[in-house]
């Protein structure tokens, strides 16, 4: 449930990587797949062959799309599971590639397992190549339970966050993050599905502390009183954070008395969830860090649901868009007996 990012600059091990296990395989081989070769690299690095490394790693990023290259030092980091610094003892390094090179390639490859990921541009990918950039950011951003359902062919939500105010849309909120589904069978066969029109953010709406803004179309407040002034302060969920879940339903708003499917915290989770909410606390539609009371305990209320067509309906919950709903419904469901997810949310930048 702690999820948070992969620290680096420590020696502190995590479990090995089942997702992109490999064994090294000399340079001048035919073309192998991104998760043998960061698992080659990572094996290189750690013989302190730095050179050959750097090459390998370089050689195999020629001619793919940015989001993979991105992807590919996400897994080296995460198969390394700590930063590397440049080594010159080594001199045969220099047979391979630069000590520029070498420089270059490792600050990538720390960067890519410590700090926030891009938002991937992923339209021309092929299937396998989407899972290695979301299970790559999954073995960087998510926790080990995440990590584990990977490997044993279980679903994973990915949920990408692209920061937005609660005011956008008069106070209705905008699907401008993004939701993947991903999961890998026995066989190697790769699912993944994309849903672009998503929000992890919640809307003004429901925000007391904007509840007179002339660009808010005021609903109810809902929410936390986290400072203590009467005010419920609205919230969402922290990241980067793996949430697990289970199937519930939401109430639907387009029908009285009725209820759509919906992913909710397991008990597990909301008792782990210390620190895992952020309150919106300053009343300018952004969470306000420098407030001391923007830090709140996960609680059940904070599900994946359908929203609306003109309104993302969320008060903090994760939602999309009705017409891709059934879809992801579908998505989440390619392994028979699963019953809980683990939604690893994480901020991306633009």
């Amino acid at each position: 449930m702690n999820g948070s990012a992969t620290t680096f600059g420590t020696n502190q091990l995590r479990s090995p990587n089942y997702l992109f296990g490999a064994t090294h395989t000399p340079l001048s081989t035919p073309f192998r797949s991104n998760q043998t070769v960061a698992q080659e690299v990572a094996n290189l690095f750690r013989q302190g062959i730095q050179g050959e490394a750097v090459a390998l790693l370089n050689n195999h990023k020629q001619g793919q799309a940015p989001a993979v290259q991105q992807a590919l030092d996400r897994m080296v980091s995460a198969e390394l599971q700590y930063s590397i610094s440049p080594d010159t003892s080594h001199n045969n390094q220099n047979l391979f590639t630069s000590p520029a090179e070498i420089g270059t390639a490792i600050r990538q490859i720390n960067q890519a397992g410590s700090q926030t990921p891009e938002m991937p541009v992923t339209s021309t990918l092929s299937d396998q190549q989407k899972f290695d950039v979301y299970a790559s950011i999954v073995q960087t951003r998510g926790d080990q339970a995440a990590r584990d359902d990977l490997a044993n062919g279980n679903s994973v939500i990915v949920g990408l966050r692209s920061e937005t105010g609660s005011l956008e849309n008069h106070g209705r909120g905008v699907y401008d993050d993004r939701i993947a589904v991903i999961s890998r069978e026995a066989n190697g066969t790769v699912h993944v599905e994309e849903f672009n029109r998503v929000s992890t953010e919640p809307s003004a709406q429901y925000d007391a502390n904007l509840a007179n803004h002339p660009d808010n179309r005021f609903r109810r407040s809902v929410g936390e009183d986290v400072t203590g002034d009467g005010i419920r302060d609205q919230g969402r969920l922290a990241a980067p954070q793996t949430i697990q879940m289970y199937e519930d339903t939401h109430r639907n708003p387009a029908s009285a008395g009725g209820s759509d499917f919906a992913l909710r915290p397991t008990p597990q989770s909301v008792n782990q969830g210390q620190g895992g909410v952020e309150r919106f606390t300053a009343g300018t539609g952004y969470v306000d860090n420098s407030n001391p009371g923007t830090s709140d305990d996960l609680n059940r209320t904070f599900k994946i649901h359908s929203g609306s067509r003109t309104n993302t309906d969320s008060a903090g919950c994760t939602t999309v868009h009705p017409n891709d709903y059934v879809r992801f419904e579908e998505s989440i469901r390619t392994h028979p007996g699963q019953t809980t997810w683990n939604y690893v949310l994480t901020e991306v930048t633009p």
